[in-house]
Formats: structure tokens, sequence, C-alpha cells
């Protein structure tokens, strides 16, 4: 079973337990209702913030209680608005909780300006003094920050209106989850097929080849259908993060993007530098996929259905579990207990029931189980990404039982390289245990996905993101010819000659939530190509790689981004590492190949 109608109809093993952050509403109110206290205890700090380290250390843990209520309340909030987007109920919470902590956010936004005001030297000793060393990497980042910090009135201006300037994202996933008419279309026999954000995927990976032409053509043909309000709101989201960027004294919505992680512009530039470099191997696979399909032309809806189909891809929930079980014992026991309660917990919402949001995400907070949000599909698919759901949530795991909550969250530079580990683990895993050549040719088949997806689609993500933003600071406007235009240019670009494009490609943007996300989705390339050296390490049992990568789980953000990889062996700086991945690539096009001979 891979889809019920009502969260009722599944079986409460298979839901997450919510009731682990609050039993019910009352308790929630009951949370909501500390805040203003707790809010006033920070105020009180005010202009003494700096006089010493126990009163700086002393706000910092009140701030500190404050962070970890909004987290908790918001959290559970948001996991119940996701479970049906159409509660008007759960919404109005979401948007209490984030009204209220916008509204805290704007009464506390001196604290940063205050501190700032403080000489530099005097900062640095508050970084190294013990009394504060849970805060010492928030100390740190303010020294860093001060050239982009303004007075405390503009920081309070820039507070208040975080909130507005937000709307064009929320519009964006209103607009698609909820309000959107979903089309029908017909498969080959003639039978109506519903086509949502739930079963394009599914329809475009099947053997039908009239339903993929179909369900790609009427599911994108419905977000041109909408084609000017979403330009809007994708206009209006890259114009607040050109704001941000200016407010802020950076020279470009990107740099500011980078400046948290620390992560330096040529590292981004680089990627998409590299990838160019490497699109033959794409080609090649794009002419390899005609072959093996038996197409006189590959159009773009015949990229998702598989090459090979083994006799039995049928996966059930319960044996991907095992499988994603057996894929990470080379993570060693403290890795797999911790793995296993994520199932005994009830950390996970699994099936899919009308009105869930989409997709698949990693969440819950500090003081709350790493929770996920599945729509899960019995498919091989679908266990890849319960693995990688449950890399992210292993790291939350780690990282919040071995750092202090200042220094636990670690950011999404980070993040997409555990998940995208547990994934290549469990890909060595079955590989190995293939009886068949059919069952070897559609892992290869699954990994070429995987590498089409990541080191290529999600760059050239990155590389319309980067121009848009450059077209909104020369002054070009954003519209949905133009959007429409430069995306369609790009995906010709990438894919080559061997792919007939489709007009209707051309609005595929308006449906990229990642477009809302701010210079999100290249953490996804730089984060594969790290995660192809730990994995390969750990399956061949490097017991040195081992620990330095599970050191790497507990780290948080205790250290920059690039440090931490580059104590654990990887050094993004350089090209070597996307270079290296793109050698996996192409020995995997080679035993391909050789297979099929």
């Amino acid at each position: 079973m891979d889809q019920y109608q009502t969260r009722n109809d599944v079986p409460e093993k298979y839901r997450w337990n919510l009731g682990l952050i609050y039993q019910d509403q009352a308790a929630w109110d009951a949370g909501f209702s500390k805040l203003e206290n707790i809010t006033k205890q920070v105020e009180g700090f005010k202009g003494k913030l700096a006089q010493s380290t126990q009163s700086l250390q002393q706000a910092f843990e009140v701030q500190t209680e404050l962070e970890l209520l909004i987290e908790k309340l918001y959290t559970f909030a948001h996991h119940l608005s996701d479970q049906d987007t159409r509660d008007a109920t759960n919404l109005g919470q979401v948007d209490r909780i984030a009204s209220k902590a916008t509204e805290i956010g704007a009464r506390l936004s001196w604290m940063d300006p205050e501190l700032l005001e403080t000489p530099t030297d005097q900062l640095k000793i508050f970084q190294n003094d013990p009394l504060l060393k849970n805060y010492s990497r928030r100390i740190e980042n303010l020294i860093r920050s001060k050239p982009h910090q303004r007075s405390a009135e503009v920081e309070e201006i820039l507070s208040l209106v975080s909130e507005p300037l937000s709307s064009a994202s929320k519009a964006f996933s209103l607009l698609e989850n909820a309000d959107m008419p979903m089309p029908t279309v017909k498969d080959g026999a003639g039978k109506d097929v519903l086509v949502n954000h739930a079963t394009y995927i599914t329809c475009l990976e099947s053997d039908d080849r009239v339903l993929r032409k179909n369900a790609f053509e009427a599911y994108l043909g419905s977000f041109s259908q909408y084609k000017n309000t979403f330009a809007a709101t994708l206009d209006g989201n890259v114009k607040n993060h050109v704001f941000y960027s200016r407010a802020r004294n950076f020279k470009s919505a990107i740099e500011s993007s980078l400046f948290n992680d620390t992560i330096p512009l040529s590292v981004y530039n680089g990627l998409i530098d590299t990838v160019h470099q490497h699109l033959p191997l794409l080609h090649r696979l794009m002419r390899l996929r005609k072959k093996i399909l038996g197409v006189q032309d590959l159009n773009l809806y015949d990229l998702f259905v598989p090459m090979v189909k083994p006799a039995d891809i049928d996966i059930p929930y319960e044996q991907a579990t095992k499988m994603v079980l057996d894929g990470v014992k080379p993570l060693g026991e403290t890795y797999v207990n911790a793995l296993q309660k994520s199932f005994s917990e009830r950390w996970i919402d699994v099936y899919y029931t009308t009105g869930k949001r989409s997709g698949a995400y990693s969440g819950g907070m500090y003081q709350s189980k790493p929770y996920i949000l599945l729509n899960h599909k019995d498919n091989l698919g679908s266990a890849f990404t319960l693995a990688h759901e449950l890399g992210h949530s292993l790291h939350s795991y780690f990282s919040n039982a071995n750092q202090p909550h200042s220094k636990s969250s670690y950011p999404i530079f980070l993040a997409e390289v555990a998940s995208t580990t547990n994934e290549m683990l469990l890909h060595f895993h079955l590989y190995d245990q293939a009886k068949t050549k059919e069952m070897k040719l559609y892992l290869l088949d699954h990994l070429f996905n995987q590498f089409r997806g990541t080191l290529y689609r999600q760059v050239q993500f990155a590389e319309f993101e980067r121009d848009i933003h450059a077209m909104v600071e020369q002054g070009e406007p954003l519209t949905c010819q133009t959007l429409g235009a430069h995306y369609a240019k790009l995906n010709a670009h990438y894919y080559g000659k061997d792919v007939v494009q489709s007009e209707a490609i051309s609005y595929e943007w308006a449906r990229i939530p990642h477009f809302y996300y701010n210079f999100y989705v290249y953490k996804y390339s730089t984060s594969f190509a790290a995660a192809q050296y730990f994995a390969r390490k750990i399956y061949d049992g490097d017991t040195t790689i081992t620990e330095k990568y599970l050191q790497f789980l507990k780290s948080g953000s205790s250290r920059d981004p690039l440090d931490t990889l580059i104590e654990a062996g990887v050094d993004l700086r350089d090209s070597k590492p996307i270079e290296a991945a793109f050698k996996v690539f192409e020995q995997a096009l080679d035993e391909f190949e050789k297979i099929i001979a």
C-alpha cells in the first residue's frame, strides 16, 4: 500500500507522532502565552549587554530559551499544517506564530547593533571567555558581519519588513500547493489519469509514452496558465534578495547569500564552469538513453523512465526500511541504532493523503525528534528518498546531541553531504547484492539519474538563479517571456542536440520551489561531490574516514562549513572533488555500456 485517502485511514505506525512536541491545542496555546514574558526578560538587558561577561551570558541564555520556545511552537504548527495544506485553522496557527516571531525579532533587533558598538578587541575577549564558549561562534560571526550591520533603527525596520517581503514566496506556495487545479490526462489505453505534484514524476517514469507526453505537457501547461502570476512571485522574491543585499552593503545578492557560510564566489562560479566542461558526459548519456529506449526522437518527457526495468521493482515500505538499515551498516552500530529509533519512535509521516504537502523533507528542532515528511511510493526511488531524508535526520540527531543550541544548526551546505552519503551507501549495497545484470543496469541507471539531477540539473538551476538575480540588479524586468526564454536556452545547452526541446519546458521554472530559497540549489551539487568521497571510503571499510565522517555529523555549525569538510578530508575550494565525481559518472557509463554489449 502506498496511498491512502485520509489520514485516519493511515495506520498509526506510519504517522509521525507530533504529540511528542505538544499533546493538544491547549498545550500549544499555553506555550504561546509564555512568549511575551520571556521577550520582556530579554528586553531588560537593553543597554547592559556588554557591561560584563556575566551580563552577556545571562542575556544569551534567556534569548536561547525564547528561541527554543519559538522553534517548538513553529515546528508543531508547521508540521500540523503540512499534514493537510487545505486546513485553514492549521495555516492560521502557522501565521500566528510566524507573525509573533517577526514581532519579537523586531523588538530584539537592537541586540546585535548594541554588541557591534562594542570595540572589536572587547568582542574578541568575550569570544574567548570560557563562560561564553557556547556562544563563541555567534560572537565570531558578529565581528565578521560588522561591515554589513546597520544602526539599531535600520535593523528594526529590516526586521519589520521581513514578513511582508516574504509574501511572494508564500503566495507561490499557496498557489502551487493549494489553489492551482491539477489536470487529468489520457494514458495510452484511453484511461483518465490525474496528474498532481505527487504523481507527476511517477507518470514520467511510466512505460506508457503517451501518458508521459500528456502528463508532461498538461502539468507544465497548468503552470503556463498562471505564468504571469508565477513570474510576479518570482520577480518579487528576487527583488527581496536584491533589496536585502543592498541594504547590508553587499556587492550582489549572490555574495550576500554566500556570506553566512563563508563560501567564496569562486566556489559557486567554479562549480558552473566545471559542469560546463563535463557536459559531453551528459550528452553521451542522452545518446545512450535514446538508443536503449529505441525512440527516433528523444524528448524531455523521456528522461525519467528507467532505461532498464528489473523483473520486480515493487518495494513496500517495510522492505525499503530494511534496505536502508543494511546499507548504512558500514557506519557502525551507534549510527544504525540511532536510525532504528526513527521507526520505533515514529519520526516519519510516510504516505500521501489528499491535501498533504508534496515532496519530502527532514524537519523538527533542537528539542524534538528530527521528523521526516514523505509521500512514499512502493518503488526504488522512494527507498532512496527514505535514505536521503534519514541522512538529514541523523545529522540533526548527532549534532543536537553533541552541540549546544547555538552551534547545533548546521548549514544547508553541509546538510546535503549527510543525505547523499546515505544514498550512495544504499547504492553500493544494492549493487553488490544484485543477482542479475538487469538489476545492476537498473541501479546504474538510477545512479545516472542522480548525476543528471544533482550535478547537472541543480547546477542548471543555480546558473538560472544567478542570471535572473543579475538581470534584476541590472534593471532588467523578469517577465514570463524573459524567464521562459532564458530557461529554455539553458535547458537546450545542458541537454544538447540529441534531446528535442519543447515549448512546455519554457514554463518549468514556475514549478521550482528552490528558486525561492536564495541560492540554495548549488549546495546539492557540491555536497554530492563530497558524498562520493565519503561513501566510497566508508563502504570500502576505511575506518579512519568513517570516524572522521561521524565526527563531521556531530560538528553542527561549530566551524565554517568549508573548514568542517576540510577537517573530514574534502576541500571544495578546489575543482578536484567535482572532477572526481564526474570520473565516477564516466566509469558508470563505461560499465553500463560494457554490460549491454
